[in-house]
């Protein structure tokens, strides 16, 4: 009887201390099954677990990550815009600050989030950026136009209702007049 015990020992105790390969792999497909000959599976593509993650769930960094990418989307239209309005054959320096400030800030939401994804384990999964639906933008009214629309698709409240605000005064007081004293305010 008393060889028997470090027996048991072995086979009860030992396994409980091991830890799992489950708990190595990202995602529960990536685990390997029991059907899977190990010395011919590929472990090289499976990602191991970052160790920070706690309560994220799979959905909500797929979520985060498009989300960084509409924001990456709107700062490379922004750009766009504000390299249209900075032409000389189009001359609004104004329109330009203000389509670059959108710009920057777009940017900064993007690379917030992209932090706040490493802080929390997850990974950053950047897409193809697509390009501008266009090269140029007309007049000042349709690139605000086109401007509230990029805001309604990020769900940027507060700019949607600010753009908004711009389109009214712009078409109030006609496409020339408009975009000239657009141009000159002083938040510009």
């Amino acid at each position: 009887m008393t060889n028997f015990l470090p027996l048991l020992f072995l086979v009860l105790l030992v396994p409980c201390l091991a830890t799992s390969k489950k708990d190595h792999y990202r995602f529960r497909n990536d685990m390997p099954t029991a059907d899977d000959d190990e010395n011919h599976h590929d472990y090289s593509s499976i990602i191991p677990h970052p160790r920070c993650r706690h309560n994220y769930h799979d959905r909500t960094e797929a979520g985060m990550n498009r989300q960084i990418n509409l924001f990456m989307h709107a700062d490379y239209v922004y750009s766009s815009m504000a390299q249209h309005f900075g032409r000389c054959d189009v001359a609004l320096p104004g329109f330009e600050k203000f389509f670059r400030e959108m710009a920057k800030v777009q940017r900064g939401h993007s690379e917030t989030l992209m932090n706040y994804q490493n802080l929390r384990g997850g990974s950053v999964n950047l897409m193809q950026v697509t390009a501008p639906s266009r090269a140029e933008w007309g007049t000042g009214v349709e690139a605000m136009e086109h401007a509230l629309e990029l805001e309604k698709s990020i769900n940027q409240v507060e700019k949607i209702f600010t753009i908004s605000q711009y389109i009214t005064n712009l078409e109030r007081v006609g496409p020339g007049l408009g975009e000239y004293m657009f141009d000159k305010l002083p938040q510009n």
